[in-house]
């Protein structure tokens, strides 16, 4: 009948899609408005280039570190920022149809984030803790100034955003260790399923097959060939990638983010696996360039796994309609456009300039709080102890107090009194400018006045590593080691190095006590303080640990005598006209003592020790703790490593290597840098030196 209403039930599917449809309320009808104004993106701008700012030297050591400029397998870095680029993206429906308001918690994050930044800086010096200072801070910072409900879809991309700082390299090695060993011992078993003649020790891997009609037994070490276990975070990342930037349900997300460790353990599994096999064919194939590119064919696979988990995980339960994969506003109130005041621009630009102030002064507040912390807890790093714990602790008091009392003030001006929230969100973006721009001035002034170096510069050394004498004393050198191979060379982290066997000619019988073997390793301008050490090489190897302890090593000889421009020693190097500057007359060393599989009674030690910036070390924990100052415009480290084969007893080793040190510490003093010289800026020199040393051209 015309004119008549006919009322149709909906269908049961359409009431679920209309669910997933933002109400129409917020939609303006006949107006395609952009997600975010052209004021909105210059006060991103203004913020992101201060936060930038800020965090300048954590994001361009992160930047050096991605590149490979020094080291390191974390290159997946740079592709971080990216997908958290691609995932706002993505969800620009949801972040349309969020109600955002002005959130004082996270002004609170944003400054917890600051200080924490700086404390990492000073006194705690750990490039991890900053990286994740940084994004607390930034997580802070949006939640501050968007609020809750547009967090819910935020916090993916921006806690993302932490995949992408370097692991400490002493967590990450043992990490990476223990999946190395898995990966070995694994991929002996797939080969000896496969037919081959595979055994393992430690984390090498031992092959027996023909090649040409002649029997050839080989090596590979795990350690050394797969460094795709050191990418272990970028399968971690591709995982979290692959769950998130598909909707699905909380608990799918989780069970695909906890399978990114097995999953890249399988894959590094058939790697390892795919290069044994070539190396049975063409030895040349398993090592170099080609081995990397069978590193980055693990990706694909990795990516098959996830999807195919992806596809199991959605079918195992089946949702009548679209699953829920975030919670919704329980108020929905309507988007207004961001200059929807009755305000004129004065106006704005008072309450923007209020909030830049106050922003202001709480930094400084905080950068005063940060101050006297320090002075409780470090009393002799400032002010020179003369701020006694009950006056520090009554101005962190009072600090704390203004502090509350500027948080205050900031909900004041901030709270919103009508449903437009530009009004409120004016005086929070000048917070936010004030507070970021203070902690720039504030922080940039701190590193000037106290001549703070936050990248060190790299030092070259006085002599190659090679120059070191083949007879010095009674000892000669009966051996050298060829040259690592391209991937040993990685894991070492340096081209400075040097491994040979010594021989005391005076000892008396040809026994294990008159051999030592050498290796000397130098690391200069790298941002991790943590190299390889026997612990866990020589088990990588195969050998079976037995214990670690510490010697004290007293080094004696008539060409010591006291160094009247420093607290060590001079004595006579064949490398130098003039005496050597050593540390110090006693060297406390890390012991370590292993044993053969084949033969568990046939101990042996190994004893090594650090020279950082003219100082000596016994622990990798010690060199980063206590050997660069902050204002050190350069910074080394020096692993000398001397192993005593086939001698068990600790005692005995120790005084073995006290004997074979005492002639030879200086000359490798004669090659590393002198650090009085390198404080008088006289090294490096700014003509290069031309070597001479007897013997070689």
């Amino acid at each position: 009948m015309e004119g008549s209403l006919t009322t149709v039930s909906p269908h049961p599917q359409m009431e679920s899609l209309a669910t997933e449809l933002p109400p129409a309320s917020l939609v303006t009808p006949g107006v395609d408005r952009p997600l975010i104004s052209w004021r909105g993106w210059c006060w991103i701008a203004v913020l992101g280039s201060l936060f930038a700012v800020l965090h300048r030297t954590f994001l361009w050591r992160m930047v050096r570190i991605a590149t490979g400029e020094w080291g390191g397998d974390w290159s997946h870095a740079m592709v971080v920022p990216l997908i958290s680029v691609y995932f706002i993206t993505q969800n620009r429906s949801r972040l349309a149809s969020a109600t955002s308001r002005v959130y004082l918690p996270g002004l609170v994050l944003l400054f917890g984030g600051i200080l924490s930044f700086a404390w990492c800086i000073y006194p705690v010096r750990n490039d991890m803790f900053q990286g994740y200072s940084m994004i607390v801070g930034l997580f802070g910072l949006v939640l501050f100034l968007l609020g809750p409900a547009v967090m819910r879809t935020l916090w993916f991309p921006i806690l993302y955003l932490a995949l992408g700082v370097k692991i400490s390299q002493r967590i990450w090695e043992q990490i990476a260790w223990q999946l190395q060993l898995v990966a070995a011992k694994s991929s002996t078993i797939v080969l000896q399923m496969l037919g081959v003649d595979a055994s393992v020790t430690g984390s090498t891997i031992e092959l027996a097959f023909m090649r040409n009609g002649q029997w050839v037994v080989d090596k590979l070490n795990v350690a050394e060939a797969c460094s795709g276990l050191r990418m272990l975070m970028a399968f971690v990342a591709l995982g979290a990638a692959m769950a998130y930037l598909v909707p699905r349900a909380w608990w799918q997300r989780l069970v695909m983010v906890a399978l990114a460790v097995p999953i890249a353990v399988m894959v590094n599994i058939g790697r390892v696996t795919a290069i044994g096999l070539i190396s049975m064919v063409d030895k040349e194939k398993a090592t170099g360039d080609f081995h990397v590119f069978v590193g980055m064919l693990m990706l694909i696979p990795a990516a098959g796994m996830f999807m195919l988990v992806g596809w199991v995980l959605d079918r195992i339960i089946v949702y009548d309609g679209a699953p829920s994969v975030g919670r919704a506003s329980k108020r929905v109130e309507p988007v207004q456009e961001h200059t929807a005041t009755d305000e004129g621009t004065a106006a704005q630009g008072t309450r923007v300039l209020k909030g830049f102030l106050l922003g202001g002064v709480l930094t400084i507040v905080m950068g005063l709080e940060y101050g006297v912390l320090l002075a409780i807890n470090r009393p002799e790093d400032l002010f020179g102890g003369r701020l006694t714990g009950e006056l520090a602790s009554g101005l962190s008091l009072v600090g704390l107090l203004i502090l509350a009392l500027g948080f205050w003030c900031v909900h004041r001006m901030t709270r919103a009194k009508t449903v437009n929230q530009s009004a409120a969100r004016l005086p929070a973006l000048g917070v936010a400018a004030g507070v970021l721009l203070a902690a720039v001035v504030g922080l940039n002034g701190v590193v000037g006045a106290t001549r703070i170096v936050l990248i060190k510069q790299s030092v070259p050394v006085r002599r190659p590593l090679f120059y070191l004498p083949e007879r010095v004393g009674t000892w000669e050198m009966v051996h050298e080691d060829p040259p690592l191979s391209a991937e040993a060379l990685e894991a070492l982290g340096t081209k400075q190095y040097i491994s040979r066997a010594y021989q005391d000619l005076s000892w008396p019988t040809q026994g294990p006590e008159a051999y030592a073997r050498l290796h000397v390793a130098y690391y200069t301008g790298t941002p991790d303080t943590v190299p390889h050490v026997a612990d866990r090489c020589y088990v990588a190897g195969g050998v079976q640990g037995i214990g670690t302890g510490f010697a004290t090593l007293e080094l004696t000889g008539p060409g010591y005598r006291k160094d009247p421009e420093s607290n060590g020693l001079l004595a006579s190097s064949q490398l130098s006209t003039t005496p050597v500057r050593v540390p110090s007359e006693t060297i406390d060393a890390t012991i370590f003592s292993f044993a053969q599989p084949d033969s568990p009674s046939r101990v042996s030690n190994v004893l090594y020790f650090f020279v950082a910036n003219g100082k000596v070390f016994s622990t990798p924990e010690w060199v980063r703790a206590k050997a660069f100052d902050l204002r050190d415009r350069y910074s080394y480290y020096c692993k000398v490593e001397v192993g005593m084969f086939g001698v068990g007893d600790t005692a005995m080793a120790a005084e073995r290597a006290e004997a074979f040190l005492s002639v030879m510490l200086p000359e490798i003093m004669a090659c590393l840098p002198d650090w009085v010289d390198v404080i008088a800026g006289r090294w490096p020199a700014s003509q290069p030196v031309a070597y001479q040393v007897q013997g070689l051209p």
